[in-house]
């Protein structure tokens, strides 16, 4: 039996590409772990307040983490699979993220667009994994 034509061979996601929409999922999830469980640790256990203190420079480090490889995952992505949506629901949430992180005042409406920034963000990610998983199968069916 010969193998297919090398138009038709099978293209898997590349390691690469598996890599930073798995990291950009773990930063988004571990975002959201930060904004919703640790104010909650934090009210269950006063004295923890005095011991955990997550500095103001926290959401500027994340940010500044989310920003570029969120970038290069969905650049990647877009390239191998041509789909525009990841890349959009992708740029909804990374500008809740900064709005979260730098314009909006009071911790509780932070917290809110921060939270749903990071949700957002991680389903941006996981819809590009999944665009390029279906592409990978197409390929090899």
């Amino acid at each position: 039996m010969s193998s297919p034509p090398p138009a038709l061979q099978p293209h898997p996601m590349p390691r690469r590409q598996r890599l930073l929409d798995g990291f950009a999922v773990t930063a988004s999830l571990l975002c959201l772990v930060h904004c919703l469980l640790l104010p909650m640790l934090l009210i269950a256990l006063p004295v923890l307040a005095t011991v955990l203190i997550v500095p103001e420079a926290f959401h500027a480090v994340a940010f500044a983490v989310a920003l570029p490889t969120s970038f290069l995952a969905m650049a990647s992505g877009r390239a191998r699979h041509g789909r525009h949506q990841p890349a959009m629901l992708a740029t909804v949430g990374l500008i809740l993220l900064g709005l979260g992180a730098f314009a909006i005042e009071g911790e509780a409406l932070e917290r809110i667009v921060t939270s749903i920034g990071a949700v957002t963000l991680a389903i941006a990610h996981l819809l590009n994994w999944r665009a390029l998983s279906a592409r990978s199968a197409t390929i090899t069916a």
